[in-house]
């Protein structure tokens, strides 16, 4: 009904616009100042006026009472900045019950003309500036009325002409047959990182948060759950760090004694990644790197006189299946997107899993041919058929703020249910949405849980029911989502060989594909330019993982003898020590080189790499490939070229200026030293002749 309340609002809006544009239409336009700018049109008049609001709905989820009386709730919202006039509502009823679903649809969405008879009136008073009207008013329809749906109709004569609102009621036979089961998702709303933030299960968590509220929800009834396994896995990662409400959370979870199972990892897209030619569904292998190791203690061990492995002091570490798990939940039950399962991926699901019992499949009953009930086949594949126009109502009432929106689509619930087969059990969803609030979807799961006087049920009491054959249509996969799945899995193969350089490359690989499942959830499918966005950053990111470790490119170098280490450099940006080898290759014969050089770079630093090189003829140029690779020699990065001039002739005259320079400096030496002992002996000779001199004397 909402729908039909906004077309209608929508047509008075432009009604109000285009009344005076066209008494304008002969006024004369003003001429602009220069023949570029655009002609301005004078309106005459003020400006029309935002168009007022009006709703109404049954109460009491749309079902009459006993003694014919229905409340019904009025409510007209303002949009103004002035200050309207109040006016009557007249509602008026079907005189015949609507006959099918068709005809309810059709009068909800403003297609049909049922005759109806007035049967009460109520008096809105004036609304202020940007206020709202609410009312509930009880309508005597006697106890004439034979059991069906009934067509409603409100027109209110409003300050802007006459508002019409519809909607429908059920008076019910009392019958009380028939079982229902309702699915109720558990998930956290579109998500591009793997995991959730200790910060953001907090939030989600606490009283008022979205996952809280979900849980609340469900409480005393027996829906069954479908859970994102993604959630339990974020929460327990943690360890004994995790915020106390998301541990709560979990015990509060696991301690439920609904049916349940478990949707795929971030509640990941299937119908997508088999029409990317995948083989089977992808699954998280491993989440260890995501695990916080200050959040598991060590286990107490008893001393003993011969310790075992299990008296090794350190922490036992859960594996993915323990962190994955929800409980008592039923494997291989896939529920794809609404209206994203044909027939071709119906048949390969069919076939998917390795419970015993089978694999099950939620469709919607729009998408499937033939008498069908909750259970269904398909050739060799098992159906769980949900009906599609309950789900849609309520899933509307589970999102709907407004208190009167939320009953005109419980009210249409109930209508739809009424046409369902009583004997056979009514399976329903409550689809998957991000942020509604704890009253909507506690209503909306109260409803179908009691919806036409059904009993509610289990899924095993479920899956017991008697299966009829059924063709399921065809249905175009999504190429645009696929293509994107299609390079996150090229990305996927490329981080790969990428993370033979770690020790452990699961730190690279695990985040990886918990971030590709959840960047194609489900709850992206109504979020196109966010998730476009969404997924540009993803890549981004991995072409920057890919390019963090790489050969800092040299300047030309100048080999100056014939033998000499030549140093280059290794950058990793990575948070974790790489293991390398620097394949060196000459591009001519002038040099030789050590081909191969382990490198161990060191995490997030450069790291310096000698490779020795020899000079085998004389002066030239000459060049050398550099190639960073993994210890599987994976390439590892872009090959980096570098020049050498080669000047190998300077070692031989370097020698030679050398064993002059010191011959020469070895002859100065014993010339000076001949030199001084010539005069020393000169010396003494005259001091002899001088003696002599003085003894003749």
């Amino acid at each position: 009904m909402g729908t039909r309340v906004r077309a209608v609002l929508a047509l008075s809006a432009a009604l109000a616009i285009i009344a005076p544009l066209s008494a304008s239409a002969a006024a004369p336009a003003v001429a602009p100042a220069t023949s570029s700018a655009p002609a301005v049109t004078a309106l005459d008049g003020p400006p029309p006026a935002a168009p007022l609001e009006f709703r109404l709905a049954a109460d009491a989820d749309g079902v009459v009472t006993d003694d014919g009386a229905l409340a019904v709730s009025l409510s007209v919202d303002n949009p103004t900045l002035s200050t309207v006039r109040g006016g009557r509502v007249t509602i008026a009823v079907g005189r015949e019950p609507l006959a099918s679903r068709s005809q309810v649809s059709a009068w909800l969405d403003g297609d049909s003309r049922t005759a109806v008879r007035r049967v009460g009136t109520a008096v809105v008073d004036s609304i202020a500036a940007r206020g709202r009207s609410m009312q509930t008013t009880v309508l005597e329809l006697g106890e004439d009325l034979e059991p069906g749906v009934y067509a409603m109709r409100g027109v209110y004569d409003s300050a802007q002409g006459p508002l019409e609102s519809r909607g429908v009621f059920t008076i019910s036979d009392d019958a009380g047959a028939g079982q229902v089961a309702v699915v109720v998702p558990i998930t956290a709303g579109p998500r591009s990182e793997g995991l959730l933030s200790a910060e953001e299960l907090e939030q989600l968590t606490s009283a008022g948060g979205a996952l809280r509220s979900q849980l609340n929800a469900v409480f005393g009834t027996n829906a069954i759950l479908a859970v994102d396994p993604a959630i339990a896995a974020s929460i327990r990662v943690l360890g004994t760090n995790a915020p106390e409400s998301a541990t709560r959370w979990l015990d509060d979870l696991m301690a439920l004694p609904h049916t349940r199972f478990a949707l795929q990892f971030g509640d990941a897209d299937i119908a997508v990644q088999y029409a990317a030619g995948l083989d089977e569904p992808l699954t998280v292998e491993d989440l260890t790197p995501a695990l916080d190791p200050e959040g598991f203690s060590a286990p107490a061990v008893e001393p003993s006189p011969t310790p075992t492995a299990d008296e090794s002091g350190q922490p036992t570490l859960p594996d993915v299946q323990t962190l994955t798990d929800i409980g008592r939940a039923r494997s291989d039950v896939f529920w794809p997107a609404g209206g994203t399962a044909g027939a071709e991926l119906v048949t390969r699901l069919g076939e998917a899993g390795t419970s015993p019992a089978g694999s099950l499949t939620l469709v919607p009953s729009d998408t499937v041919r033939g008498e069908t009930g909750a259970r269904a086949t398909a050739g060799d594949a098992d159906l769980l058929v949900y009906d599609a126009d309950v789900s849609r109502a309520l899933h509307a009432a589970s999102t709907s703020d407004m208190i009167v929106d939320r009953d005109a689509a419980l009210a249409a619930a109930t209508a739809y249910a009424a046409f369902a087969d009583p004997e056979a059990p009514l399976l329903v969803t409550i689809d998957r949405a991000d942020a509604r609030s704890a009253a909507a979807l506690r209503s909306a799961v109260r409803v179908a849980s009691g919806i036409d006087g059904r009993e509610a049920v289990g899924l095993d009491s479920l899956t017991l029911a008697p299966a009829t054959e059924v063709r399921v249509d065809d249905v175009e996969p999504d190429t645009g989502r696929a293509s994107t799945l299609e390079r996150f899995l090229k990305g996927e193969a490329d981080l790969r060989q990428f993370a033979s350089i770690l020790e452990d490359p699961q730190v690279l690989l695990a985040p990886e594909r918990a971030d590709i499942l959840q960047l194609l959830g489900n709850a992206w499918i109504d979020e196109r330019p966010a998730w476009r966005d969404a997924v540009a950053t993803h890549r981004a990111e991995t072409a920057t993982t890919l390019a963090s470790v790489s050969i800092i490119p040299s300047p030309d170098i100048n080999l100056l003898g014939s033998s000499a280490p030549l140093t280059f450099s290794v950058r990793n940006d990575l948070p974790w020590p790489a293991e390398l080898v620097l394949d060196t290759e000459p591009n001519d014969l002038r040099v030789v080189v050590q081909q191969s050089t382990e490198v161990a770079a060191g995490a997030s630093q450069t790291t310096r790499v000698d490779v020795p090189v020899e000079a085998r003829v004389g002066s030239g140029e000459s060049s050398l490939t550099l190639q960073l690779r993994s210890r599987t020699m994976i390439p590892i990065g872009d090959p980096v070229d570098v020049t050498i001039s080669v000047q190998a002739e300077w070692e031989g005259v370097g020698i030679i200026v050398m064993s002059a320079i010191v011959s020469i400096l070895i002859l100065l030496g014993v010339v000076r030293t001949v030199l001084r002992l010539r005069k020393r002996r000169g010396a003494r000779q005259l001091a002899a002749i001088d003696s002599r001199e003085k003894t003749d004397a």
